[in-house]
């Protein structure tokens, strides 16, 4: 099995079924950075990985916003620029002042 096919099944397999109008959470948000990093790791580049997040379905689950988010978030974790901690602690974070 190639990458592409398998990228397909990590990028929409961890993201569970969602209304079209539902808020990306932090759980979503790390999933997708994580796959990411397992499609570099898999050799994967980065143009790879970002097109595959363009055209596996997400656009049909999430607006724009979230998906600019998805792809930041995938760029930032892919580069190393961020780790998948610091990103989900920040998400919960940024979480938590929303709600107060």
């Amino acid at each position: 099995m190639s990458w592409l096919p398998r990228a397909a099944l990590l990028l929409t397999g961890l993201l569970p079924a969602l209304p079209l109008a539902a808020q990306l959470s932090c759980e979503q948000l790390v999933a997708s950075a994580q796959a990411g990093l397992k499609l570099r790791d898999s050799g994967a580049s980065l143009r790879q990985v970002l097109a595959e997040i363009d055209g596996s379905g997400l656009r049909e689950r999430f607006g724009a916003d979230e998906l600019a988010l998805i792809r930041r978030a995938v760029q930032l974790t892919y580069t190393g620029e961020v780790s998948v901690r610091e990103l989900a602690d920040s998400c919960e974070d940024g979480r938590g002042r929303a709600r107060r």
